[in-house]
């Protein structure tokens, strides 16, 4: 939704609303820095939801991760807690006693399998009731590993000498003990093998489960611990030089080595969605394409533990913040440099189905400084001159695209704020592509440029306060549509509604700009089913001496209907005086009037 800024001169609300792994001692770790080229920092990803681990008011360490069919689990060491999360809301469905859970999960035979480090056993927890329906005599060989399910039997290294426990599911008993390398800890099932990484060793086991017996040893990097089967392969990440080995299933021999840059401990690894998923707790998402073993993406910054992928999400904990994140696989791509041809514009202005331009869709401009836009052509028969058409404040420019190589380049020499309108056009004719806004910032340039921090730059926005039915989501352009609709029906409009949806396009690109970047953070509050947005919560840098930070809300018609505003105002006060770092708030419209907030002086920031 339209940010605070721009509500005052349109319409007033104040009256209501101003509306991992342990890695082995004996071996030095060398750090590395990750892959250049290809990172961004954990900001830049905006999660889809965020899960608050806490039992009794005590704060989860969530680590461990397994998806079920409608669920997804962690576990919290700290709480002596399991945790059942839903996958389509960031709601809680259940907690779990167990006692010091870890070593992993496996989901199975109606149950998911928790292994216990003080009771030195495995739960199994009915996933229908929620319920501990058996305790299975066996213990896992280190904190830090895996246990696995296939074959009909569960597969559980046990002994740190080298020793897989083969767990019939009907009698929770022993049936076989397989001899592996010492020093395995992690045992994943995938391909109709059983594969069982040695940190200490360097090596993987593989075990045939008609016959219970090892038929290869596989040499992988340096001291593997979490592994994942998957895209056509099986993955080890070796936590001492931050590598991730290949495996042909097939041929049971090492097909690639992939330099992720993620050395240490506190990782893990994971498949799905088309890739390879790596967490490492300084380096929190990379992102491997298997079919070129290249790294893609890759997000430094807090924020590390577990990862899995499931329910067309990818799932992230965070044992340091208590959270657990979801978010779709797109979204890494998307904070991760990339060429802005990938979200350009795509044109066709001949009207013959076929692309003929593509135009550069702007995130944000700094006002006071020349803005540049970008195009390329795709079509050589539409000539080699044309014209950049923009509309500022109600003046229309025009400027000629200069090529570059395959790129053509314009420049909007100097800009006020607000909206920048622009469009492509073919000089001398009135053929232009569709029309796009790029917004300015809702803060100072200072705080916009990064000159004057609002937060640290190592700040996690900390997880959303539950609201009930209501489920949070920040302002950005995959929710265009409820927010827009949402705009006519703002509490305290003056007059008619002037905005078109192009214009707040270029607002919630701006919204999504700044949440990246730390310098404004902007919520809409959604329906359950995400289908409306009926209030707005807006957290901006304070414009006046003496606040460090403002809060303004807005709210709609079915919002105010619904008595939304007492608890949503309640929550949100609370979840800024006890997860910001702010030291004075101003909420503009509540505590302080909008006549007294306006006389305030104006900070020098």
């Amino acid at each position: 939704m339209t940010s605070s800024r721009r509500l005052t001169g349109r319409w007033l609300i104040a009256s209501t609303l101003v509306l991992g792994g342990c890695l082995s001692a004996q071996q030095p770790v060398a750090q590395k820095p990750g892959v250049p080229g290809v990172q961004a920092p954990m900001s830049y990803l905006i999660p889809d939801a965020q899960y608050r681990i806490e039992a009794n008011g005590i704060k989860g360490g969530p680590d461990w991760l397994a998806v079920t069919e409608d669920s997804v689990w962690t576990n919290s060491k700290g709480t002596d807690m399991v945790f059942r999360m839903d996958a389509s809301s960031d709601r809680i469905l259940a907690a779990v006693p167990v006692k010091k859970p870890c070593s992993g999960f496996a989901v199975a035979a109606g149950t998911l399998w928790s292994p216990s480090c003080e009771e030195n056993v495995i739960y199994r927890i009915d996933l229908k009731t929620n319920e501990v329906v058996a305790k299975v005599p066996v213990g896992p060989a280190n904190t830090e590993g895996g246990i696995a399910f296939g074959a009909g039997s569960a597969w559980m290294p046990s002994d740190p000498k080298g020793m897989v426990s083969r767990i019939d599911p009907a009698t929770n008993k022993v049936i076989a003990g397989i001899k592996v390398a010492p020093g395995s800890f992690t045992a994943v099932f995938g391909y109709n093998l059983v594969w069982v990484s040695s940190t200490e060793g360097s090596v993987v086991s593989v075990i045939h489960p008609a016959t219970n017996r090892v038929i290869a040893e596989i040499p992988v990097g340096p001291n593997p611990r979490f592994m994942a089967a998957g895209e056509g392969f099986v993955w080890t990440l070796n936590q001492r030089d931050g590598t991730v080995t290949k495996i042909d299933p097939r041929t049971l021999k090492v097909v690639a080595t992939i330099d992720v840059g993620v050395a240490g401990s506190g990782a893990d690894i994971a498949t799905g969605e088309g890739a390879v998923w790596v967490t490492q707790k300084t380096i929190p998402v990379s992102r491997i394409d298997p079919a070129t073993n290249r790294v893609t993406a890759q997000l430094y910054g807090p924020g590390g533990d577990t990862m899995r992928v499931g329910h067309g999400y990818v799932w992230l904990s965070n044992g340091r913040e208590g959270t657990v994140w979801r978010f779709l696989p797109a979204k890494l791509i998307a904070a991760a440099p990339h060429s802005w041809t990938e979200d350009a514009q795509k044109t066709d202005l001949d009207g013959d189905g076929k692309l003929d331009l593509l135009v550069e869709d702007l995130a944000m401009f700094m006002p006071g400084e020349p803005v540049k836009f970008r195009m390329k052509l795709l079509n050589p028969q539409l000539g080699s001159k044309f014209t950049l058409k923009t509309t500022l404040n109600g003046k229309t420019v025009e400027n000629e695209f200069a090529q570059h190589g395959d790129e053509w380049t314009a420049t909007l020499a100097s800009s006020e704020p607000r909206w920048i309108h622009y469009s492509v056009c073919v000089t001398g004719s009135t053929t232009c592509s569709k029309p796009l806004v790029v917004a300015s910032p809702t803060t100072s340039v200072s705080y916009a440029a990064g000159k004057t921090k609002f937060v640290p730059d190592t700040f996690m926005v900390p997880s959303l306060p539950a609201l009930g039915g209501y489920r949070w989501n920040i302002l950005e352009p995959e929710i265009l549509t409820q927010d827009y609709a949402a705009l006519t029906h703002a509490v305290g409009r003056n007059g008619p509604m002037t905005m078109t949806t192009e214009e707040d396009y270029g607002e919630l690109k701006r919204h999504r700009w700044e949440f990246q970047h730390l310098t404004s953070f902007a919520y809409g509050i959604l329906t359950a089913d995400g289908t409306e947005e009926i209030a707005c919560v807006y957290v901006n840098p304070s414009k006046k001496q003496g606040y460090d930070a403002s809060v303004r809300f807005l709210m709609t018609e079915r919002g105010v209907k619904e008595n939304l505003q007492p608890m949503l105002e309640q929550k949100v006060r609370e979840w800024i005086k006890t997860s910001w770092p702010f030291s004075k708030v101003a909420y503009v419209g509540l505590d302080v009037s909008m006549s007294e907030w306006n006389a305030l002086p104006d900070s020098d920031r």
